[in-house]
């Protein structure tokens, strides 16, 4: 299928898709700007495939996966891809593993001749997963002594509990030693297949062409029957809970609480969008900044923000809306107290029409940029094809967002700010006393290991 992309009132893009006998599904943009060849390589896979007990392996499969192959080792694959100027990275999300390439055009057949053997024939070395594992566990230890890293871990765990994303994607310190390399071996060949996985090339490149490259290296990838176990619904709270958490020697106190959000397909999206921004998504123009510190100086950074959420097998799993700050110990009340009575506003008052003009202005000049570079456009075709929307949906996003009135905006903060919620608090309970009414629950926990609820 060939489509013509209308972006800014002219075709900048042409966009073919192809599905290989083998289950791999490509798409293939054409940007006439640059020599640029630009591969996302999309598996279905990621932290929320680890086996219980074994969190982490999803993040570690994804992070061995160039450390040697049949042809070569770790350090001739970094020489290669150094000769060809060519960037090389993998990431494990929650979701997804991705594994990106850019290269010049020029150079793309030779990149994907190193790529096709990174994704094909990893050997997954004894003495390569013995560093990366021992490299991994000392990352974790020397981030437990970041506050604001474990007050993000001790979120996840009270808002989603048993629920596989509860775990951070790298795993705990305990569990990674649990892994074996043959743990890793099977994760590979049940995960690492052409039926599990999309890839988005855009490059200068006729779509044909690109495709014609991406098929000569990965046609031969053998499919294979993939069973995964099936994530269950994702239980947000219904209560207000709170769970205080002693961090000794801190003088701060790190605070967020999470609720249920959206997900990108919903109709209200955008509405909802553009609430966000101006409670506490639009740095110092929010509301929460605004209060919590311009206004009584208490934070240096304070937020709010609500993720996509995910779809997998069409079935949607919403995201969550989250908000938070950093303060010292002795404003930490009145600053817990500022962050929901801002909430409780915006649900019960609403916005202003100045606050939407200055949101309106805002998104009409930053996602206009979001399709400028090849990284950004190869997101853009994934996210569209996740969600089914159309292929320039940013830019409906725009134009929508031109249109929404105050009443609009106001009913979807109603509607979805989260009346439910839990709320974490780090800090060195020897020093802060927790006295903020209006929750069901309030617990104080030791911190320990942050492995297990």
């Amino acid at each position: 299928m060939l489509y013509f992309i209308i972006m800014g009132g002219k075709v900048m893009d042409k966009v073919e898709e192809k599905t290989l006998k083998n289950g791999l599904h490509i798409i293939a943009v054409q940007k006439q700007k640059l020599p640029i060849f630009q591969v996302n390589i999309i598996l279905n896979v990621g932290s929320v495939d680890d086996p219980k007990g074994k969190e982490g392996l999803a993040n570690l499969t994804g992070n061995l996966i160039d450390e040697g192959t049949k042809k070569y080792n770790s350090i001739e694959i970094a020489e290669k891809f150094e000769e060809l100027g060519t960037e090389f990275s993998v990431s494990v999300s929650k979701w997804n593993t991705t594994i990106s390439l850019k290269s010049l055009t020029q150079n793309a057949e030779k990149s994907l001749e190193i790529l096709s053997e990174i994704l094909l024939n990893p050997t997954f070395p004894k003495d390569e997963f013995e560093k990366i594992k021992k490299r991994t566990i000392s990352n974790i230890i020397s981030q437990k002594s970041d506050p604001n890293y474990i007050s993000r871990i001790l979120l996840s765990q009270v808002l989603y509990k048993e629920h596989p994303l509860s775990h951070p994607a790298e795993g705990y310190e305990n569990t990674l030693l649990n892994l074996t390399r043959e743990d890793v071996v099977e994760f590979y060949n049940k995960y690492y297949i052409p039926n599990n996985t999309t890839i988005i090339v855009v490059s200068d490149l006729e779509p044909k062409k690109s495709i014609s490259l991406i098929e000569k290296f990965l046609s031969k990838w053998e499919r294979k029957d993939l069973k995964r176990d099936e994530i269950k619904d994702i239980v947000y709270p219904n209560n207000k809970e709170v769970y205080i958490y002693h961090f000794p020697g801190i003088n701060q106190a790190f605070v967020f609480l999470a609720g249920k959000g959206i997900s990108r397909n919903n109709s209200d999206f955008n509405k909802f969008r553009v609430a966000n921004y101006i409670l506490g998504g639009s740095g110092f123009s929010s509301r929460i900044v605004k209060t919590i510190r311009v206004k009584y100086g208490y934070a240096y950074w304070a937020y709010s923000y609500f993720d996509n959420g995910f779809k997998r097998d069409n079935k949607i799993y919403e995201g969550a809306f989250i908000a938070g700050f950093a303060t010292k110990i002795e404003s930490g009340n009145h600053a817990i107290e500022l962050l929901l009575e801002e909430i409780k506003k915006a649900v019960n008052e609403g916005f202003s029409e100045e606050e939407l003009k200055a949101a309106k202005s805002y998104y009409e000049g930053s996602i206009a940029r979001q399709g400028q570079t090849y990284s950004q456009v190869a997101d853009i075709v994934y996210n569209s094809k996740l969600w089914n929307l159309p292929y320039d949906y940013w830019l409906k996003d725009i134009e929508e967002i031109k249109k929404l009135d105050l009443k609009q905006v106001n009913e979807s903060a109603k509607k979805y700010l989260p009346s439910s919620f839990v709320m974490v608090v780090v800090a060195d309970t020897n020093q802060f006393k927790f006295n903020v009414g209006g929750f069901d629950k309030v617990e104080i926990k030791s911190f320990g290991d942050t492995s297990h609820n």
